[in-house]
């Protein structure tokens, strides 16, 4: 018989972590954006500047809504140019539900979110990673087992000094070109659903050029409502050189 690999973790903290994730998904479901009115807008009536001028800081500065209308003027990078370890980072999610979502599994569960790094393997697709700070010797890709290590983390941190923080490249994607979810139109597409557990396997991103060092994504999850509540993110380059998930890919095993 196959050992259950959630058997270590107390039923009563079991019961909490799952009742929280069905209540933030209902939630954030409940709390998704009213219509759009920066949808068919141009990029400069939304950022007054050339896309070549375009900073981070001005993408921070925006809300959801204008970053999702910005994102229907931009086109998709090629496979060929995604290549190495782009810091990433989270701009406006729209609502508290989601803020809390993001601080809970980005910056949590497995550690501080600091890139998502691209190899390309062809024209039309390749694999990607990303990559978490954290102090603990180990980090599960299950978001259940990583929840209870990272509270096992803070617990030990209390009463014994912290390990030294170190980078964890994992959580892969497959990447690929194709129409959008959004609009019909090319994005460059991350999908985790071959690589990853409930719940990562139910998040895909699409990530346009703003310019040659920014890009923008538009993340989302199907158990947050999917297409319906998006989590925007941002790449900054240049990037860092590729070096790969620690434990590999499946297929080079």
């Amino acid at each position: 018989m196959t050992k259950n690999p959630l058997s270590f973790i107390p039923k009563p903290v079991l019961k909490y972590l799952l009742a929280m994730l069905a209540a933030t998904g209902i939630i954030s479901v409940l709390a998704r954006p009213r219509v759009n009115p920066y949808l068919g807008k141009s990029l400069q009536s939304i950022i007054p500047k050339d896309r070549e001028a375009i900073t981070v800081e001005d993408l921070r500065k925006l809300n959801r809504q204008q970053l999702v209308g910005i994102f229907h003027q931009l086109v998709s990078p090629e496979v060929s140019e995604m290549k190495g370890e782009y810091r990433a980072t989270l701009l406006d999610s729209g609502n508290a539900v989601n803020r809390f979502l993001s601080a809970l599994f980005l910056y949590f569960t497995w550690g501080a979110w600091r890139h998502k790094a691209f190899e390309p393997l062809s024209e039309r697709h390749g694999h990607g990673y990303n990559t978490f700070l954290t102090t603990l010797p180990r980090v599960p890709e299950n978001v259940f087992l990583a929840g209870a290590a990272s509270l096992f983390g803070l617990v030990k941190a209390a009463f014994v000094s912290s390990s030294p923080q170190r980078m964890v490249r994992m959580m892969c994607n497959r990447t690929f070109i194709g129409p959008s979810r959004f609009d019909r139109r090319t994005s460059f597409h991350l999908v985790y659903s071959d690589y990853n557990s409930f719940y990562t396997s139910t998040m895909r991103d699409e990530v346009r050029k703003v310019n040659d060092t920014l890009f923008l994504g538009l993340g989302t999850l199907t158990i947050t409502g999917g297409t319906r509540n998006i989590f925007p993110f941002v790449l900054m380059g240049p990037p860092d050189p590729w070096v790969g998930p620690d434990e590999g890919y499946p297929e080079d095993r």
